[in-house]
């Protein structure tokens, strides 16, 4: 039987070797075409080089997740006299749960219709400036100074690198008609 370290050695040998293919396949790619698969096979190579080197130098014992229990979120519970932990089942029912859920997917309905009604650009920096706030994630100052750091990063690299023209709305119409 093949150990757990060489299995997952090999398939990260895997993952590597498919993103060095995804670099190399690039390069026969346009100048603007290659701009967004290369960055992202960099920085999953980068990635998984540190995830193998991490998972050599450690030992095999702190490298033991069970997945199972993360996806199920089981948590380990040591049993008098057993040589394992053993797996319980967090409750299943959690009333607020499905109030999350909604919210969520309200959350991306609204973005989605900001953006088809106003445009990518201003939907940004309204939606990141009204969660950081909504959310109590920072002040309204602090707030307000990582949404306009981030909508300018973001107009940086789709405008002006990639050079990407954006829809501007359906609502452009009604903007022009003030001007």
């Amino acid at each position: 039987m093949i150990s757990r370290r060489v299995q997952e050695n090999a398939i990260l040998i895997i993952v590597i070797l498919a993103l060095v293919g995804i670099i190399v396949m690039s390069f026969d790619y346009g100048p603007r075409a290659r701009m967004v698969p290369i960055p992202v096979a960099v920085f999953g190579l980068v990635l998984a080089i540190v995830q193998f080197v991490w998972q050599n130098m450690r030992s095999a014992d702190e490298l033991q997740v069970d997945l199972l229990e993360v996806l199920t979120k089981r948590k380990s519970v040591a049993v008098p006299g057993a040589e394992k932990k053993v797996a319980v089942a967090a409750p299943e029912s959690d009333p607020a749960k499905w109030r999350r859920e909604v919210t969520a997917y309200g959350m991306v309905l609204l973005f989605l219709a900001m953006t088809w009604a106003i445009g990518p650009m201003p939907s940004i920096f309204l939606f990141t400036l009204g969660y950081f706030v909504v959310s109590r994630q920072y002040s309204w100052l602090r707030g307000f100074v990582y949404t306009v750091i981030f909508t300018a990063v973001v107009y940086a690299v789709f405008v002006y690198t990639l050079e990407i023209q954006l829809y501007h709305g359906y609502l452009e119409p009604v903007a022009e008609y003030f001007r």
